[in-house]
């Protein structure tokens, strides 16, 4: 991590060579930052969220390494230094199922990296070469290891208000922009939102993206609520995360994205049936989203994206190709698949329609747009039942942390279900995309995820009882650990 500031900065003083205090200060600074994310792992997950978040904000080239491959080498770094420090408990590390499956699929689409096939990653009508790595890296491995850091790591209230804080800055800040996009363009950075972004009737997001952009907006507004609901924040932050909240239901309709909508919809469906303890604002949200559709009935059935409509084909007929496609594809290399990242290529040279009727064009050459066919086509049945072995695990141990996590209480059976419920606006999404193309929105899901249940492992560990209340517990119950 120190050497690759050191790059950082020799990369900017050849750029620049005029700007060397400048430069010498930006060098201790980052300096300053590094040796405090070394010292706290949490800081260094900080670090990471801030960093996949404005990911695409920082023009490609500008620095010799991308700052989220550093910070992620930073995560590792100040995680494998905690685990090393003097009279830190080592029950934690030993290898668990969940682990051992994650290894074997990291190892799996490495394999399928490196070996022969019969076409080149990515879209063939694309020059650059396609950096199967980099999607790897982004799409695999960091979620999947960001879980398990999570589950390690976040064990303290104050590593989980870090968490909880994080993600609703994230989220406010993509309301925010999300709005902006359309009533005030001029003042929204990064610029291309508001000057060039991709979906111009749709709000994109830092990330360029609506349907990334929505999944972020649905994890903020799980977690508004959540920190709304419960007094364990000040009264302040608690009006504070409420108005977050709002402006992430709003902004989600500003997606204009059905995924988006449908994921929102069950989720807080699902909150006001089970949310015990902070149900009402699932409920009323719920309400307010029913007459909103019920009011405004016929553009919510047309096909006019931009107005709302639900009824353009167009995109289901994309999908439905894409899924034909992928079981002739699947048919053809049942095992092993086509390789990692090569569905465009797939797609492109033996591109499937659904039905005559359905006109073959649509879906040509894109990627999956159904997370598991994008698996199943690219790394065959064997990582797809490794993908769906890990999904189903994180499911029921969550399941199980939340059941077992105190009944009352911000940090107890509410936040397992917070995470729950993020986790399955996630599995949602991933019917009509692929996944593994996102970053930040899996991340902090996958953080929440193995927070939730380390936390809850941690509280039977100090408390001895599943079954005591985290918000009587004595202040220095839980050692403080990384969290100082």
């Amino acid at each position: 991590m120190l050497g690759g500031v050191g790059i950082v900065v020799l990369g900017l003083v050849t750029r620049a060579p005029g700007q060397l205090g400048p430069l010498l200060f930006l060098g201790a600074t980052g300096l300053l930052a590094v040796v405090l994310g070394l010292r706290h792992p949490v800081l260094a997950c900080g670090y990471l969220l801030v960093t996949t978040f404005f990911r695409l904000a920082i023009p490609s080239g500008t620095l010799p390494v991308d700052p989220f491959v550093l910070a992620f080498g930073g995560v590792l770094a100040a995680t494998w230094l905690w685990a090393r420090s003097p009279g830190r408990r080592l029950d934690v590390v030993a290898l668990d199922p969940i682990a051992c499956v994650m290894g074997l699929y990291v190892a799996w689409n490495l394999v399928s990296m490196l070996v022969p096939h019969a076409y080149p990653a990515g879209p063939p009508q694309d020059p650059e070469p396609f950096p199967v790595l980099r999607f790897v890296l982004i799409g695999t491995v960091m979620p999947l290891t960001m879980f398990l850091v999570g589950r390690r790591l976040f064990v303290t209230e104050r590593a989980l208000r870090m968490l909880v804080w994080s993600i609703l800055a994230a989220a406010a800040y993509s309301a925010a922009v999300s709005v902006l996009q359309f009533s005030a363009p001029q003042v929204v950075w990064p610029r291309y939102i508001g000057e060039d972004p991709s979906y111009v009737e749709r709000a994109v997001g830092v990330f360029d993206q609506p349907v990334v952009n929505g999944m972020v907006l649905i994890v903020g507004f799980l977690v508004a609520m959540l920190v709304a609901s419960h007094d364990r924040e000040k009264p302040h932050l608690r009006v504070l995360a409420g108005l977050v909240a709002a402006a992430s239901a709003y902004a989600v309709y500003l997606t204009h994205t059905r995924v988006t909508w449908l994921s929102f919809a069950l989720v807080v469906a699902i909150g006001a049936v089970v949310a015990k303890g902070f149900r009402a604002p699932f409920v009323v949200t719920g309400f307010l989203m029913a007459v909103a559709v019920v009011t405004n009935w016929s553009t919510f059935t047309s096909a006019d994206r931009a107005a709302g409509g639900v009824a353009s084909p167009d995109e289901v007929y994309d999908r439905l190709n894409s899924i034909t496609t992928s079981l002739w594809a699947f048919a053809r290399e049942p095992v092993v698949g086509w390789g990692i990242g090569r569905f465009p290529a797939v797609n492109t040279f033996h591109h499937q329609a659904w039905a005559p009727e359905i006109p073959w064009e649509r879906g040509f050459g894109i990627a999956s747009h159904l997370d598991s066919l994008g698996i199943l086509v690219e790394l065959g049945i064997v990582g797809l039942v490794l993908w769906l072995a890990i999904l189903a695990m994180i499911y029921a141990r969550l399941v199980q942390a939340t059941r077992r996590l105190p009944a009352d209480g911000m940090y107890g059976r509410a936040l397992g279900l917070t995470a729950l419920l993020c986790l399955v606006a996630q599995s949602i999404t991933g019917l009509t995309v692929d996944l593994r193309y996102f970053d930040f929105p899996n991340i902090i899901v996958m953080l929440l995820a193995g927070a939730a249940i380390g936390w809850q492992r941690e509280v039977e560990r100090t408390t001895g009882s599943s079954r005591a209340t985290v918000e009587t517990r004595q202040p220095h119950a839980l050692p403080e650990g990384i969290a100082r």
